[in-house]
C-alpha cells in the first residue's frame, strides 16, 4: 500500500457544518439501533458512512459481528483527511476524476519507453497489471488504488502523518472497508478488478497486505459499485430490494462502507500501532522507512524532552521570587514573550486544563505565539479569510499537543480576540 497524494485542501475553503458528523451514526456493536446513514451529499458521496469518537473503538468494530460476516474478505484504506474521496492518483489530473482508457494507455505507454533499460525485470515490460504495479509504488500517476487486508495498516495510513496547520479543519480521520468477495465473484457485474501484483520487489506489498483495485474506465469505483447494486436489471440483493429506505444505508454497507473516526490521540494511536508492530520500518522495508522510522522516534524524543524542560522551567519559576524588572530589562524582551504569556493564561484559564501534562501548556503557547505572528499580515484583524486560517492552524495545534477537545473552540477565539487586543493596544507588535 502506498501512500498516494490527494488534492491540496486550504483554510479558505469552507469547511463541513459544524453538526455534520452528528448526523452519522455512531457505531454500536450490539446493532439495536442505525449505525449507517447514506449522506448522499459531496463529502460523503453514496457510500454508507459510520463514525467512531476514538481510534481505541476500532478494536471493537472489527471485532464485530459485522465485520467479521461468514465467506467474506473484506479490505481496507485509511485516509488522513475524513474529505479525500476514492480517487485514483491518475484520475485526479481531469476536471472531473474520470479516467478514459485513452488517457490510461498514453500514460503507460509514456511509463513504458521511460523505463527502457532501468528495470532489471524487462519482461514487466510487457505486463500491463505489473508494470502499473511498478509505476504506483514509483510515484507514477495510475488508474489503481491501494488497499490492504490489515485493518490496523489502513489504521496507520490513516493516523500516521500530523495534520498541515494550512490546511482547513480535519475533525475526524477515515478507514474506507471494501467487500473484496463480493468483487471478484461479480467481477463481470461491476467491471471493477482486484489485483495482486506477482512481483513484489521491494517487499513493501508483502509486509503491507497490500493489493489494488482497477475501476471501469469512464467510472468511479464509487459510482460503479453503487450503481450496480441499485440496477435491478443486473446484479440482485432480494434483501437490499425488499429493505426499507431506513433499512438500506446497513445492508449497502456490507459491500462498501466508509468509518470516519475522531482525530484525537494521534501520537497514542501511532504508538499503539507500533508496539503492533505496525510502523514506517515494518511497512517499508527499505532504506527510506528506516530514516522515516528514526525521524519519527527522534522528534517524538524531542518532543517529550521539551515537556520535561518546560515542566522544570515553570516549576523552577514558582519556586524563585521574581524579581521587578528595571525598565531598559522592560524594553529588551521581545514583544514574543508577553505575547506567550498571554497565550498561556488563555490555555491555563480553564479548570479541566489542569488534566494537560505539566510542562505542555507552556510549549503549546510558544508553538501558538509563532502561528499567530507568521500569519499576522495588515489588517488581519479585520479579514475575515486570513482569521479563518488562524483558527485552523490554532485548532491543529491544539490537537496535536492534546489540549482537551471539550475546551478548544474557546479557546481558539480566546487567544485570536486576546491577539486582537495586542494588535490595537501596541500598533501590531504581536
Amino acid at each position: 500500500m502506498s501512500e498516494t497524494l490527494q488534492p491540496p485542501t486550504t483554510a479558505q475553503e469552507s469547511p463541513a457544518p459544524s453538526d455534520y458528523f452528528s448526523q452519522i451514526p455512531r457505531w454500536n456493536a450490539d446493532g439495536q439501533t442505525k449505525r449507517f446513514e447514506v449522506m448522499a451529499d459531496e463529502l460523503s458521496g453514496r457510500i454508507p458512512v459510520t463514525r467512531l469518537e476514538s481510534w481505541r473503538d476500532f478494536t471493537q468494530l472489527l471485532e464485530s459481528d459485522f465485520f467479521n460476516r461468514h465467506g467474506v474478505q473484506l479490505v481496507f484504506r485509511g485516509h488522513r483527511r475524513h474529505d479525500w474521496g476514492l480517487m485514483p492518483t491518475l484520475g485526479r489530473v481531469t476536471t472531473n476524476g474520470i479516467i478514459t482508457e485513452v488517457l490510461a494507455d498514453d500514460q503507460l505507454d509514456r511509463f513504458r519507453r521511460a523505463v527502457r533499460g532501468r528495470l532489471s525485470d524487462t519482461a514487466l515490460v510487457d505486463e500491463p497489471d505489473e508494470l502499473w504495479s511498478v509505476g504506483q509504488h514509483h510515484g507514477l500517476m495510475t488508474p489503481l488504488l491501494d488497499w490492504t487486508y490489515s485493518p490496523y495498516v489502513a489504521l496507520f495510513f490513516a493516523f500516521h502523518k500530523e495534520d498541515d496547520k494550512d490546511e482547513k479543519d480535519n475533525p475526524y480521520r477515515a478507514v474506507y472497508v471494501l467487500n473484496k468477495s463480493f468483487l471478484v465473484e461479480n467481477e463481470a457485474e461491476t467491471g471493477i478488478r482486484v489485483f495482486e501484483p506477482r512481483k513484489d520487489h521491494h517487499g513493501r506489498l508483502v509486509n503491507q497486505a497490500g493489493l489494488f483495485t482497477f475501476s471501469p474506465y469512464d467510472a468511479t469505483l464509487e459510482n460503479k459499485l453503487t450503481d450496480v447494486l441499485a440496477d435491478e436489471d443486473g446484479f440482485t440483493d432480494e434483501e437490499l430490494r425488499a429493505a426499507s429506505e431506513e433499512e438500506q444505508p446497513e445492508i449497502l454497507a456490507r459491500y462498501i462502507c466508509k468509518i470516519y473516526i475522531k482525530n484525537e490521540e494521534r501520537d497514542a494511536c501511532v504508538r499503539h500501532l507500533r508496539r503492533m508492530n505496525v510502523h514506517h520500518a515494518s511497512l517499508f522495508p527499505d532504506l527510506i522507512g528506516a530514516s522515516d522510522y528514526c525521524n519519527i522516534l527522534t522528534a517524538e524524543a524531542e518532543q517529550a524532552a521539551e515537556i520535561a524542560r518546560q515542566a522544570a522551567k515553570a516549576a523552577a519559576n514558582a519556586a524563585t521570587p521574581t524579581p521587578e524588572p528595571s525598565e531598559a530589562a522592560s524594553e529588551a524582551q521581545p514583544a514574543a514573550t508577553d505575547a506567550t504569556k498571554s497565550i498561556e493564561d488563555v490555555l491555563r484559564a480553564p479548570a479541566e486544563a489542569q488534566q494537560v501534562e505539566p510542562g505542555r501548556i507552556p510549549l503549546i503557547a510558544q508553538e501558538l505565539a509563532k502561528v499567530i505572528a507568521s500569519n499576522r499580515v495588515v489588517d488581519w484583524d479585520k479579514r475575515e479569510a486570513i482569521q479563518a486560517q488562524m483558527r485552523t492552524a490554532i485548532r491543529v495545534l491544539l490537537r496535536k499537543y492534546g489540549y482537551p477537545s471539550v475546551l478548544r473552540e474557546a479557546v481558539v477565539e480566546k487567544v485570536l480576540e486576546q491577539a486582537k487586543i495586542t494588535t490595537v493596544i501596541d500598533g501590531g507588535t504581536f
